[in-house]
């Protein structure tokens, strides 16, 4: 005689449940960081509301003499500013013409305009060579394009010259 003895089935897990746990277990990942971050960004909306609202408390005690003097101050700084963003451009046609300089020269005068690149140079010699040497170096210096010579006398220290030179734009520029 055979008995059938029933045995209890063997629990396997189909294949397609282990993706269906995992994408349910990214979905709970993302609505905990969702709401996470729903709250970190209220506490930071908060904190930009207390910011906001101690700015006003603090303008409120501000005077009206004392916000015209920072008003007056800030005008003040932005023309201190804008000086010196010229002087740093002017700078590099002081350091062009100084260094071509002949040492028996002395300038006396100078003039620029920016908008036709020149620069007019008044100056006293010792005497015609040290002129004529002066003269060869400034033509020979790439960032000077042309040179004019306006006036030649004689003065009391000297040979008094007065010079108009064509300058490469890129020295007005910082």
């Amino acid at each position: 005689m055979i008995e059938i003895v029933s045995q209890k089935p063997k629990i396997s897990i189909p294949a397609w449940q282990w993706p269906l746990w995992a994408s349910i277990a990214l979905f709970l990942l993302s609505v905990a960081a969702f709401a996470g971050l729903n709250i970190y960004l209220s506490q930071i909306r908060a904190e930009a509301e207390s910011v906001g609202n101690q700015i006003k408390i603090e303008a409120a005690k501000v005077s009206p003499k004392d916000a015209e003097a920072i008003a007056r101050l800030n005008d003040s700084l932005g023309n201190f500013n804008k000086l010196i963003l010229e002087h740093i451009s002017f700078a590099k046609v002081l350091d062009t013409i100084g260094a071509v300089t002949y040492q028996k020269v002395v300038f006396t005068d100078f003039a620029s305009d920016r908008e036709k690149n020149s620069v007019q140079l008044k100056g006293i010699a010792q005497n015609y060579t040290a002129l004529a040497k002066q003269i060869v170096a400034l033509r020979k210096n790439e960032n000077i394009k042309g040179l004019a010579i306006k006036g030649i006398g004689f003065g009391d220290k000297g040979l008094s010259f007065d010079i108009m030179a064509e300058v490469d734009p890129k020295l007005f520029i910082k």
